[in-house]
This record gives structure tokens, C-alpha cells and sequence, in this order.
């Protein structure tokens, strides 16, 4: 609802002094929300407040996509790096460091 979105953009002005509030700013930033639930964007805004000086930007707010330009954390690296893939034996790995001692010119 475009008044979830007022009440939203109105504590955003409470947090941040710098951040002004007009129809057409309602207008637009309701666009953009009106497909995400009210309740997570307003989580996304308080855990923002609490890290940031700055004024939140949309994508800010809006729940992370889980596309291929997503980073993965620790965690999730953890997982991928034991599940998907195995090490390279000893033997890939030396090979693979004499060519770059090769390809860099270092003698040994």
C-alpha cells in the first residue's frame, strides 16, 4: 500500500535529517515496493540504520537476489569448496607452480 510506503520513507527522514520526503518521492519508491512484503523491507531499513550514516538507496532495502552476481560469504564458499569440487592432487598442484615459475621466470 502507498501509505506502508510514506510510513517507510517518513522514518527514513526520522534516521536520516538529509533525506526529504515528497509526493513524487512516494510515488516512485512505492513503484518499485509494492511487489515485496512491507514487514521485510522495514527489517532491511532497521538493520540498515544501524549500520550505515547514510540514507538508504532502494536496492538497500529490497531482499538479496540469489543471481549469478551474487558473492557467496564464508559459509556458503565452506559449502561449495566441499561439496563441488575436489582439491587437485599434489602432483596438478606442482606442475601447475612450475608453470607459473616458468611463466614468471623464476628459476629454482
Amino acid at each position: 500500500m502507498k501509505r506502508e510506503t510514506f510510513e517507510l520513507l517518513k522514518a527514513i527522514n526520522t534516521f536520516y535529517d538529509q533525506f526529504i520526503v515528497n509526493q513524487e518521492k512516494v510515488n516512485m519508491w512505492h513503484e518499485v515496493l509494492k511487489s515485496y512484503e512491507h514487514d521485510i523491507v522495514q527489517e532491511r531499513l532497521f538493520s540498515f540504520v544501524k549500520e550505515s550514516p547514510y540514507p538508504p538507496k532502494i536496492a538497500d532495502l529490497l531482499p538479496k537476489s540469489s543471481g549469478a552476481m551474487t558473492v557467496p560469504n564464508a559459509r556458503e564458499t565452506r559449502f561449495i569448496m566441499t561439496t563441488r569440487h575436489k582439491l587437485a592432487s599434489e602432483e596438478v598442484v606442482q606442475r601447475e607452480l612450475a608453470n607459473m615459475r616458468a611463466i614468471l621466470g623464476i628459476q629454482r
